[in-house]
This record gives structure tokens, C-alpha cells and sequence, in this order.
């Protein structure tokens, strides 16, 4: 599972999201280590055009008073892909998350930093959005484990939008038929021209790293 990520504000965010004609970038937040149940930045076009919203990371919330928070019992950072086709947010209702890098461990030890090539190229994670009134909450897709990154983390691998124009626009677009994502629905270590790298940390939150940088597989 996905559980921590950087939006690096040094990475070019807005000129990646300029290329895809991603709406109000000035309202992108930017940190290192987001953390579940936190407030991050999406991609919707629940308004007819690509922008920049912010959202609870954790799809299912429940009411605080007069606000929302996340629900105690339904642990929902990620979405797993095999049970997509159960939730009528991957039907109606998908964003795209922008991301320079994300860690992952190995039953919490030993954990690493992914990232596309030498200087953490933006990139979008796939993700689901609900609406809790004027809220938005949101997961990560994760699909299955690459058999390279399986010794970083066995079970999973996050879902990486392609660099392909024509995908983010189906994507966003709302349409029901989901057929045309399939093949999107495993993991790839490649990612436009950038091989996936990985560097030990000292801690999941961390940002101090504890070994050399790598090129995964």
C-alpha cells in the first residue's frame, strides 16, 4: 500500500501540470511525507475541465459536528484494483494525484523511496474521489506487487498514470465504461522515458535517506 508521499514544490509541479491543462496549480499543496487522513492535492473534472482540489486522503468519511473526518472504520487510503469493479467511484467518480515520490516498507522495516529517475519527475498518481458536501476525500489505487519491487514491498505497487494525454483525459472524463483502463491494471517500472529508482530512508516519515540511490530492476 501507498501510505506516504511527496509533493516536491522543486520538481516542476506546475509546468507537468501546465502540460495536461491542469486548471488553478496555485491552489497545489505541497509537502514532504503526506501522511494518510491528511489534506492533499487532486485532479478532477467533476466541473468540466482538469483542476487542482483539495481532499481528505481517505475515501470514507464520517460527520464531525458540522464537518467531516475520516471514518474509524473503514480504513480507506487505497483502493485495491481487484475490487474495482464494486465501486461506483471507479465508474463516476476518478482523480488523478500529483506526487514526486512515494515510500513504501517491508511490514513497516526497512523502508525505501520510490521515484521516477534522478530528479524525482512529477507524475500522477490513478485515484477515487467521494463528495461529503462541499469535502472531497480521495484514495490510491494500488494493483498488484512488480515481481522487482516485491523485496521492497510484496503486496502491492500504486497505479501511475501513463504519459499519455489521451489517458488522463478518459480518465477524468467521467464515463462509465471502465473496459478501456484494463490494461493500465498492473504495475510497470518504466514511466515515459524514466526507470523507477529507489534509496533507503531512516524512517517511512523520514526525509534523511540511509543508502545510495538505485535503479529498480
Amino acid at each position: 500500500m501507498c501510505s506516504v508521499f511527496d509533493v516536491n514544490d522543486d520538481a516542476g509541479i506546475e509546468r507537468f501540470l501546465e502540460e495536461y491543462g491542469v486548471h488553478h496549480p496555485q491552489n497545489m499543496i505541497f509537502k514532504r511525507r503526506a501522511r494518510p487522513t491528511s489534506e492533499v492535492s487532486i485532479v478532477t473534472a467533476r466541473h468540466d475541465q482538469p483542476e487542482i482540489e483539495n481532499a481528505i486522503w481517505h475515501l470514507y468519511l464520517e460527520r464531525d459536528g458540522n464537518s467531516w473526518k475520516p471514518h474509524k472504520k473503514y480504513w480507506s487510503i487505497n483502493s485495491n484494483w481487484k475490487k474495482l469493479g464494486q465501486r461506483p467511484e471507479y465508474r463516476r467518480s476518478r482523480c488523478l494525484i500529483p506526487a514526486t515520490a512515494w515510500v513504501e516498507s517491508q511490514s513497516g522495516k526497512n523502508p525505501v523511496e520510490f521515484s521516477w529517475g534522478e530528479n524525482h519527475s512529477p507524475f500522477f498518481f490513478c485515484g477515487l474521489y467521494k463528495t461529503w458536501g462541499d469535502t472531497l476525500s480521495c484514495s490510491i489505487i494500488t494493483l498488484g506487487a512488480h515481481p522487482a519491487t516485491k523485496k521492497y514491498h510484496e503486496k502491492s505497487f500504486p497505479m501511475i498514470a501513463p504519459q499519455d494525454p489521451s489517458f488522463i483525459e478518459e480518465w477524468l472524463s467521467g464515463r462509465e465504461d471502465t473496459t478501456l483502463f484494463e490494461p493500465f491494471l498492473h504495475p510497470d517500472i518504466v514511466h515515459g522515458e524514466e526507470p523507477l529508482m529507489v534509496q533507503p530512508v531512516k524512517r517511512a516519515t523520514s526525509t534523511e535517506y540511509s543508502g545510495d540511490k538505485e535503479r529498480v530492476g
